[in-house]
């Protein structure tokens, strides 16, 4: 179920392009602001004042303690290059928006920032350990979770055509694999850029490891639904198995009042992911259910007993969770 009943303003992608903008802002007025840092004996001019705490600069990490700049630095951005701003949040949109519409926003925004952070971790540690100019000088911008996002957008719609330069067609399987490639080309040829490729193949690494090892479940879930789809299976064939053990009942009565009760009390962000993953399922498996034969939907009641056992519940169930979630 992919319409969670937000529109895109509701939405934490476009929340975050609202903080980064805001945040550009800020950098602009604080240009002035300069601050001047020693490290080794020697007086280096340093950066705005935004971009000294908020950016990442690993020697201000190693020596000062500055830890939270592995964060922070994804908020900020070349205040003399907006096309540096504008395409990070302009991929955010396009993939951000798609991710979250599946993932839900909790999921998300954890995903977002632990790419973010696994990418500013890798800057970090590669300059650390190679003591060169990137030690000093700082890293800003958000490409380390815009190209999670990328990874996760690919791995969730590899068949979704993209623009390549706004004019190629592309399916996003092959521009994952495209611009992974390039980027792993720049490290390794050593060319001099000031573009932070450490940090993009950063962030694609860490939604790797997360997609692999945190959600990997939902991975599998994702198989079986279009498993499902294909053979268009009927409510009274037997559940989908899941992973560890447990089935996708589509009788599950306690289940399904558990998730409306979610849903009435705290709405669809209060949802875990295998209650989403169940909607999703349930919404496969009743698509092609007769709805004329159902009760009004002013008669469902969830306590009501004979609501509960009534064979057309699971139907109802969906209705209702469709009505929630803005479907």
């Amino acid at each position: 179920m992919n319409n969670t009943g937000k529109t895109i303003y509701n939405r934490w992608a476009f929340r975050l392009i609202i903080i980064n903008v805001i945040v550009f802002i800020a950098q602009i007025f604080a240009e002035q602001y300069r601050v001047t840092y020693l490290f080794q004996g020697a007086g280096r001019q340093g950066p705005s004042v935004f971009t000294f705490y908020m950016g990442l600069i690993p020697a201000l990490i190693a020596e000062k303690g500055y830890v939270w700049q592995v964060f922070t630095y994804m908020f900020l951005h070349d205040t003399y290059n907006f096309i540096h701003l504008f395409f990070n949040m302009y991929a955010l949109l396009i993939f951000g928006t798609a991710v979250e519409q599946e993932w839900g926003s909790k999921k998300f925004l954890i995903y977002y920032f632990f790419c973010g952070v696994f990418a500013g971790i890798t800057i970090f540690l590669i300059n650390f350990i190679h003591q060169g100019i990137g030690y000093f000088i700082p890293t800003i911008g958000a490409s380390g979770a815009i190209f999670g996002l990328l990874l996760a957008f690919g791995i969730l719609f590899p068949n979704a055509e993209l623009l390549l330069f706004f004019v190629i067609p592309i399916r996003a399987k092959y521009f994952v694999i495209l611009f992974a490639g390039i980027e792993l080309f720049f490290v390794f040829s050593g060319s001099d850029s000031t573009v932070s490729h450490i940090g993009h193949l950063g962030g694609l690494a860490g939604g790797l490891l997360y997609i692999i090892f945190i959600n990997r479940r939902a991975l599998e879930f994702k198989y079986k639904k279009i498993k499902a789809v294909k053979s268009r299976i009927s409510s009274k064939e037997k559940p989908v198995p899941l992973s560890y053990g447990e089935t996708m009942d589509v009788n599950n009565t306690g289940l399904q009042i558990n998730i409306l009760t979610k849903l009435k009390k705290s709405g669809f962000d209060s949802l875990t992911d295998d209650e989403i993953q169940y909607i999703k399922y349930m919404e496969i498996m009743t698509e092609d259910f007769d709805k004329s034969v159902l009760c009004n939907e002013s008669d469902l009641n969830i306590e009501d007993e004979h609501c509960k056992k009534c064979d057309y519940f699971k139907v109802c169930f969906i209705r209702e969770v469709k009505k929630y979630m803005g479907n």
